[in-house]
């Protein structure tokens, strides 16, 4: 079988101080690495979907925090084509409807979720979303709308919501006239109030612009003011005037807008207001009238859209799908939207077929031909946006982790499947908003989960019973306060010890049936209704738009990390910016907040107690809900008496939104953040992003079991396998610069079949890798055209396989099968009952991996397991070898003979060619071997009939059990043997007897 190779990161000096050398590698991780396991099977937030109008199966999707998706067949396959870009989450898309090459992207989501991550302004392609450039606006953060003239596609207008967190300039209506290259603000009215939607007529004269008021941080949300409005330009953006005639008074919050295209003379749009809901202009919006109340939670939807092939039929996204056929005045929901994923964003009609429609959710993408009847989920989009992740020692190991408004799921790792990961054996294990999980390492058919705003649950995984444990203060008036993703932790200490953050740190060892309170309330205590979200906003009362929307209870625990190395020092974070430490489980409790001396009290992301030290832990604070992007990370060696910051050269705007230690190397972090993961080998004096086919996505949980597990929000798992080589980086490499890294066991398996392959409509990711990955390093000097060698020597030093692999300076990774290497290997079209032909594993036991490249030679030992899951006996497992190897050797005598057989025919052929019919025809010797060559065609063939391709098939049946070979398998490959023999014996008459007198006679045959 062909090796595969996988090379994995490239190293590099990076840094030089007076005083020392740091020798610190640049590990910049190619595609090929990462494993994207999705699932796929629940979506994540969908927040614009377009799709040419003349080639609607061409498509873009722009998700809330994992990039821009396009197809250009339906839905059947999906390219992230945006990846490369700094910042995955969309706002909005538009294709220039003169041009569908021009395609812009608005970055960061309008939705004003407290997950709501930003962007980092427009982006433009021109040759239909393979490559893009930033056209600035880098300071808005937030696009909420991007409208292109139809008549000239140089003429762009922005809808800039600005920042949710904080005041900005940059909120306004932009528009360029030369595709970008310079922007002026044509629409603005202060650093609070930023536009939300936009459109256009088709002239390009006509456009409204909806302004919005709003403010989000962590205790509470604003979601308009009096600056917030309607405002019209008749002359092409130039000029604008407040449109008032027929819409409410008053504070006026969150407004969507689309524009009938059937009849550009009517305008929808849905108002959040006190008396807000769907508005008509049949003016092209100089006037409005009130059509229907309707408005549900408005900060979060506001989405209209009308039928372009009809006026009167509208469609309102929010957590339900409506329809109306009477231009408004009416609504239903009943008969559409079945089955489908609540809380719509996106939605997109066919221009040609109003019956087709795609729409965009919490839970992804959905199409429908019949509209809205039925519905087709497109389950091949991995865009899960989670919130944790947990790992349980199964091997494969399972993974679990909560999603955004898709619940909990388990799923696994890989299987022994000889085909790809599918969503086939997802379990889902919790309802809701999936938050935090653990898994219980002294039981593992539990696992805890927990559901938004303290919901907790153990749930059975044999049984599938979900256990409610959410604690419940004894006394009425000391109500606990959860946060909206409430904190968990089971103690490393080997105890049934579960943590659970409210207010106060609470704790069950009976698996939730009862708790006991080990801390006073450790937050701050504050009126958090009453807190001011900031400048320009005023308090929040009764009147409040779509006040607190989306916000929890403020002043509760966020973190908590117990040391592994001393039980009952706990450390526990607050959302209001708190840090205390017991080292007495819970007994007497320090604030030690002021020991980091920050400047204002941010949400604590992330505390953790070293597993090497006591006195060691780290403290992550994300500041981002302040309006504050900076990176806080800070290190104690002393036992939380003093802080050092070790953010060092972490991206200045990427806020830390968890960390990870090593559970191996000290020195070994990670820090996942707001645009994606980043590692430190020189224990966080110096940050680097990994690269690769790791896009910079936001990261909430990194778990480590010896493969690297990345839970990111908005693009499901990622999987590092086997990060020993990162773990040992730092070790020496030889004098002449040369390593081999620790390779750890690798194990044996049978694999099983998979059902029919399904179409690739169908999730499919790269399973785990089941061989040994070989990872070496080779020095910055190294001279690429050198040959490099591997050879897997077993315990009596015989090589039982070779290998090549890329010999460039840095350091490569290669994958041995734990297969021997077959002399002749037929074509994989010729693969029998059992798939393509593979070598058959090497015995299990110790082997020695030896590197050889320009004359140094390194070695590393490895040691192969059997499945241990089979019930065989030793006896079995050597019967099954013996005859294994009886086949390998078959097959190395048969490459010898088929290679002379090979040369005969071909010669033959020529020679049969050359002469005239009568010699063929009289000659007895010359009529021999007529007859025999085309049957030593037949027997030194390739294909399954074939004796050599019976001999794969038994072998792979071999392969596929761990029991005695049966009766009929020896009698199978002692066919074959005689089969072969007699071919051999054939083949040799055929070289010594009939050929030589073929030569004979074309050597006699007079020139012509």
């Amino acid at each position: 079988m062909a090796m595969r190779s996988r090379c994995l990161f490239v190293l590099g000096l990076l840094v030089a101080t007076p005083a020392t050398l740091i020798a610190q590698r640049t590990l910049a991780w190619p595609d090929s690495a990462w494993r994207a396991i999705g699932p796929a099977s629940f979506g994540g937030r969908v927040d614009d979907i377009e799709a040419v109008a003349d080639d609607p199966h061409t498509i873009f999707v722009g998700t809330a925090s994992g990039g821009v998706f396009r197809t250009f067949n339906n839905g059947t396959t999906w390219q992230a084509v945006f990846d490369a870009q700094s910042a995955l989450s969309i706002g909005d898309i538009a294709i220039a409807p003169s041009n569908r090459n021009i395609v812009w992207v608005g970055t960061g989501e309008a939705n004003n979720r407290q997950s709501s991550t930003w962007g980092d302004g427009v982006y433009r392609s021109l040759d239909g979303g393979t490559t893009w450039q930033n056209m600035g606006l880098r300071e808005t953060q937030t696009i909420g709308r991007i409208v292109i003239d139809p008549r000239d596609a140089n003429t762009v207008f922005v809808a800039a919501v600005g920042h949710l967190f904080g005041p900005n300039e940059g909120r306004g209506l932009y528009r360029t006239r030369n595709g970008g290259a310079a922007w002026e603000k044509v629409l603005g009215v202060d650093v609070n109030t930023g536009v939300t939607d936009v459109v256009i007529t088709p002239d390009g004269r006509t456009l409204l612009a909806a302004t919005y008021v709003r403010r989000r941080r962590a205790w509470g949300f604003v979601g308009g003011g009096q600056t917030g409005g309607l405002w019209r330009s008749i002359d092409g953006g130039d000029h604008w005037q407040r449109v008032t005639s027929g819409l409410p008074d008053g504070d006026i919050g969150r407004i969507g807008l689309d524009v009938a295209r059937s009849d550009p003379n009517i305008i929808y749009a849905v108002v959040e207001s006190e008396k807000g809901g769907v508005f008509r202009s049949l003016d092209r919006g100089a006037t409005w009238s009130r059509q229907n109340a309707l408005d549900e939670r408005p900060s979060y939807f506001s989405q209209i859209r009308v039928d372009p092939r009809n006026p009167e039929r509208v469609w309102l996204l929010a957590t339900s799908l409506y329809r109306s056929t009477d231009g408004g005045k009416t609504f239903t929901s009943d008969s559409i939207a079945v089955r489908v994923h609540p809380d719509h964003h996106a939605m997109w009609i066919d221009p040609n077929d109003s019956r087709h429609v795609m729409l965009g959710n919490d839970g992804g993408v959905y199409f429908t031909y019949d509209e809205g009847r039925q519905w087709d989920y497109i389950a091949n989009l991995p865009i899960g946006q989670f919130y944790d992740v947990a790992v349980d020692a199964r091997q494969p190991y399972w993974i679990y982790g909560g999603t955004q408004d898709n619940g909990t799921y388990a799923f696994p790792s890989g299987t022994y499947s000889r085909g790809p990961l599918t969503d086939d054996q997802v379990m889902h294990i919790g309802y809701g908003d999936g938050f935090q999980v653990a898994t219980d390492p002294l039981n593992p058919r539990f696992v805890y989960t927990n559901s938004q705003n303290g919901r907790g649950y153990v749930f059975d995984l044999v049984t599938r019973e979900e256990r409610r444990i959410t604690p419940v203060a004894p006394d009425r008036k000391d109500r606990y306060r959860f946060n909206w993703n409430t904190a968990i932790l089971v103690s490393p200490n080997g105890s049934h010890a579960y943590y659970y953050g409210a207010n106060k740190l609470l704790r069950t060892t009976d698996y939730g049936t009862t708790w006991q309170v080990i801390s006073p309330d450790v937050t701050r205590g504050q009126d958090w209704r009453n807190l001011p979200l900031g400048p320009g906003i005023p308090p929040r009362d009764r009147n409040t738009l779509s006040r607190d929307d989306g916000t929890s209870e403020f002043g509760n625990i966020t973190t908590i990390s117990e040391s592994p190395k001393a039980a009952g020092t706990i450390y526990v974070g607050t959302d209001d910016g708190n840090v205390q430490l017991t080292t007495d489980a819970g007994t007497h409790w320090t604030n030690i907040t002021a020991r980091f001396g920050l400047t204002m009290p941010h949400p604590v992301s992330s505390v953790v107690a070293s597993r090497f030290d006591a006195r060691v832990a780290f403290v992550a604070f994300d500041g981002h809900t302040d309006d504050d992007l900076e990176p806080y990370v800070f290190e104690t060696r002393d036992g939380g008496a003093t802080w050092r910051s070790i953010a060092g050269d972490l991206p200045a705007r990427g806020p830390v939104k968890t960390l990870t230690e090593d559970p191996r190397n000290p020195q070994l972090l990670f820090a996942g953040t707001e645009f994606g993961l980043y590692w430190s080998v020189d224990g966080g004096r110096h940050w680097l992003f990994p690269g690769g086919s790791l896009p910079h996505v936001m990261v909430d949980r990194v778990v480590i079991n010896g493969d690297l597990v990345v839970a990111t929000h908005g693009r499901g798992i990622y999987i590092l396998d086997d990060i020993a080589p990162l773990e040992a980086v730092n070790e020496p490499a030889t004098s002449a610069g040369v390593r081999l890294f620790p390779v750890r066991d690798a194990m044996e398996v049978y694999q099983w079949r998979d059902l029919p392959l399904p179409g690739r409509r169908t999730f499919m990711a790269p399973n785990t890798p089941l061989g040994a990955l070989i990872t070496y390093e080779l020095p910055p000097a190294a001279d690429s055209s050198a040959r490099l060698e591997i050879r897997i020597r077993n315990a009596d030093g015989v090589v039982v396989r070779e290998l090549g692999g890329p010999s460039p300076p840095g350091t490569h990774r290669i994958e041995w099968d734990l297969r021997r290497e077959y002399a002749f290997v037929p074509p994989p079209e010729d693969s029998g009952y059992y798939g393509v032909p593979r070598p058959p594993y090497v015995p299990a036991g110790e082997y020695t991996i030896e590197l050889a490249s320009r004359g140094n030679t390194v070695r590393q030992s490895l040691q192969v397991r059997s499945d241990p899951r089979v019930a065989t006996s030793p006896e079995a497992l050597r019967a099954r070898e013996t005859m294994m190897t009886r086949i390998d050797s078959l097959t190395r005598t048969f490459a010898v003979e088929r290679k002379s057989f090979m040369a005969v025919d071909s010669e033959y052929t020529r020679l049969a060619a050359a002469l005239d019919k009568a010699p063929l025809a009289t000659d007895s010797t010359v009529r021999a071997a007529a007859s025999v060559i085309p049957v030593l065609r037949a027997r030194f063939g390739s294909s399954y009939p074939t004796p050599i391709g019976q001999a794969f098939d038994l072998l792979g049946g071999l392969e596929s059990s761990s029991a005695t070979p049966t009766e009929a398998e020896q009698r199978t490959l002692d066919t074959i043997i005689s089969d072969l023999a007699d071919a051999y014996a054939k083949l040799q008459t055929l070289i010594s007897v009939q050929m030589p007198r073929l030569r004979e006679l074309a050597a006699s045959r007079p020139a012509r």
